[in-house]
């Protein structure tokens, strides 16, 4: 199947490419100089672009304001006109130019402000035009009320004002409008202004401030080093926001749902999160567990930070056995001292980060499933306060991979492949977040959703291998970490006795070390004494009493 394109599509990117090689060429050849060259081109260029500031305003102003611009020309052509005429003796050109100038002072004003401050005048009359525009968008958007004696009533737009990459609008309801009347209009005003995306925040009863996001796309971030003043489970930089700012997450007290199709950087969320609390797992107020089905192709890389993982099924329950073990210990601690846990380093947070949970709880043996499920429910419940948190990873965001989707009070929707998945994992916040729009080409770009279900965008940091490794060797988990999980009852003895076997030599069956005790033997059983054969059994004796019969 062959793909034809139109002749203008061709011509125009062409045109595009070439415009694209001059100017770079030019840039190189001017501003992009080294030395005093490039300084002077760079000055020459400032001082021309704010010239072009000031025309520009001036004119502007002129072609809005055109009466007192008319006015202010006839009057100075006239006052010339007659001193010229008259033969009258003195400076002629002095008293027209003043008089033009008092008539242009505005427009004058006007452009020394915009050469002053380029960005910020532009800003400005961005601002005034949005304003302008505000009573036909509200009007359309079906935000206005009809009085009885037929005026119209608009929700009243307080201010605007920028913010990188957005536009907030604060918007103000009139008497009988309700908030919910500007989130459900939000869509369609945001379509108006030709946004990106939107988000709604409340201000005050009655007040709304609404971003129109002006960038759809958010630049890609590499991970740094991290620090411990950033390790910080509360508020844990993990990217940037649409808006240039750094994204934060938080960890302590909320388990978090990640969904994301194939290629859509669920690896970025991950390392996000565990390579941006490294510091806090080495000093060991933070206690990493993984569980890693693919065989540990995730988490292998990063091991000296997790202090036990499981890359297998029974593993994994048993991984999710000692985490609720955990749990049951801290009810007795916590009861009646506090009702959220605090990290320290004798009573770590734990995170548990789960790398493709469908593989647990869908696609593994029906026993599996079922203890998996007995205990993920438990953990989702009850660690939250406890200081036992769950972070995972899925590709299938269904009821039947994920069926405690509910208990997860935090999500982060990565590109999904539909608008039904989706609304599964957003729920009502999809309508902001549409995440199934989200380009292939911007792996780790998601919406982060927070308790109180406003979705953020945020571009996740990208973790190379050699950054991972380098981490994990920093920042290795504390060999407390690793220590197996203590045992009570006839398990305890057992592993006793089995570390005691270990001791011995087999060639002698002495214990290799004196101070190690040896191992109890038994008395054996005295035989049984044989048991006497048993008596024949009387048959039943035949009934032969004919009334019986």
């Amino acid at each position: 199947m062959t793909t034809t394109t139109t002749p203008n599509t061709g011509l125009r990117a062409r045109l595009d490419a070439r415009v694209t090689s001059a100017r770079a060429a030019v840039r190189a050849s001017t501003v992009g100089r080294s030395g005093w060259s490039g300084r002077t081109w760079r000055v020459l260029a400032q001082v021309a672009y704010r010239d072009w500031m000031f025309t520009r305003a001036l004119t502007v102003w002129a072609l809005k304001h055109w009466m007192p611009t008319v006015l202010g020309v006839v009057v100075s052509v006239s006052w010339w006109g007659i001193l010229t005429l008259s033969e009258v003796p003195g400076d002629r050109i002095t008293g027209p130019l003043l008089a033009l100038l008092v008539f242009l002072s505005p427009g004058l004003a006007l452009g020394l402000f915009a050469m002053i401050a380029p960005a910020r005048y532009r800003r400005r009359v961005h601002a005034h035009k949005i304003a302008a525009y505000w009573p036909e968008v509200a009007r359309s958007c079906t935000l206005y009320r009809t009085e009885p004696d037929g005026t119209v009533t608009v929700s009243t737009l307080r201010h605007v004002s920028h913010q990188p990459g957005a536009v907030v609008l604060r918007i103000e309801t009139f008497p009988g409008q309700t908030p919910d009347t500007l989130h459900r209009a939000a869509p369609a005003i945001a379509s108006a202004y030709r946004a990106h995306g939107f988000e709604v925040t409340p201000v005050k009863p009655g007040i709304l401030d609404l971003a129109l996001f002006t960038t759809y796309r958010i630049a890609p971030v590499t991970a740094r080093m991290p620090v411990l003043e950033g390790a910080n489970p509360d508020a844990l930089p993990v990217g940037l926001s649409r808006t240039g700012h750094v994204a934060e997450m938080v960890v302590r007290g909320r388990s978090t749902l990640v969904a994301g199709a194939t290629g859509a950087g669920k690896g970025s969320v991950l390392w996000s999160v565990i390579g941006g609390l490294a510091p806090a797992i080495h000093n060991g107020t933070i206690c990493a567990w993984g569980l890693d089905l693919k065989g540990g192709v995730e988490l292998e890389m990063g091991r000296a930070l997790f202090g036990r993982v499981a890359y297998d099924s029974d593993e994994a329950i048993e991984v999710l056995r000692a985490l609720l073990r955990v749990i049951d210990r801290r009810k007795e601690s916590m009861r009646g001292v506090s009702r959220l846990h605090t990290p320290t380093p004798s009573e770590p947070l734990h995170v548990l980060m789960i790398d493709e949970l469908a593989d647990l709880m869908a696609y593994s043996e029906f026993d599996v499933r079922r203890e998996a499920d007995r205990l993920m429910s438990k953990i989702l419940t009850q660690g939250r306060a406890l200081g036992v948190v769950v972070v995972s990873c899925v590709q299938n965001p269904r009821q039947e991979a994920v069926g405690q989707r509910n208990l997860y009070p935090q999500k982060i929707a990565l590109r999904l492949d539909s608008d039904v998945e989706s609304d599964m994992v957003l729920g009502p916040a999809a309508l902001q977040a549409p995440a199934h729009e989200i380009s292939r080409s911007d792996p780790g770009t998601g919406y982060l959703v927070r308790e109180d279900g406003t979705p953020v965008m945020v571009r996740f940091a990208y973790w190379p291998d050699e950054l991972i490794r380098e981490v994990a060797q920093r920042y290795a988990a504390p060999a407390s970490h690793f220590a197996p999980e203590p045992r009570d009852g006839v398990d305890a003895a057992n592993a006793w006795a089995a570390a005691a076997r270990r001791t011995t030599n087999d060639n002698t069956g002495k214990p290799t070390n004196e101070d190690a005790p040896a191992p109890r033997t038994r008395k054996p059983h005295a035989p049984r004494k044989p048991r006497a054969p048993r008596a024949p059994r009387p048959a039943a004796a035949a009934a032969t009493d004919p009334e019986e019969v």
